[in-house]
């Protein structure tokens, strides 16, 4: 049996996306574009939040504390994982009313994000798929060199 050598993964490094919301964040997007060219973000952990320092005048705006926050990794993963660059509404960090991030405020103002950016993780589904096909367990397999 002869498997697809493109398969290999064989570059990461790590990358923390922090972010404070515009001081009017409706329309208003986070661009992730940290990733070097032939490399891929993989989410590895999502979250908005409030800081009660929050300082949208600031420049860069300013919210370095975490006051109270939720995890949107499920929501943001499939968005940007194997992509080079994503952007992500900053409506994200509006509460609907009647909803509220925390007893201590409806709506989030910052967001972040820890990711890797992968070299050769474009073919990860591609290759994933065929190990399935070939009846390969991925888990036992190894697939994955760094």
């Amino acid at each position: 049996m002869i498997v697809d050598a493109g398969c290999y993964i064989v570059g990461v490094h790590s990358v923390r996306f922090h972010r404070c919301q515009a001081a009017d964040p409706r329309g208003q997007l986070f661009t992730i574009d940290e990733c070097s060219a032939g490399q891929v973000i993989d989410v590895q952990f999502a979250e908005v939040g409030y800081s009660e320092s929050y300082n949208p005048y600031a420049n860069p705006p300013h919210c370095p504390e975490r006051n109270c926050t939720e995890d949107r990794t499920n929501y943001i993963a499939p968005m940007c994982n194997g992509l080079r660059s994503c952007s992500i509404s900053q409506d994200l960090l509006i509460y609907p009313p009647g909803t509220a991030l925390c007893a201590l405020q409806r709506d989030a103002n910052f967001i972040r994000i820890e990711f890797t950016c992968v070299t050769g993780m474009n073919s990860l589904l591609r290759c994933v798929t065929l190990y399935m096909k070939l009846g390969i367990d991925i888990f036992e397999f190894s697939w994955l060199n760094y």
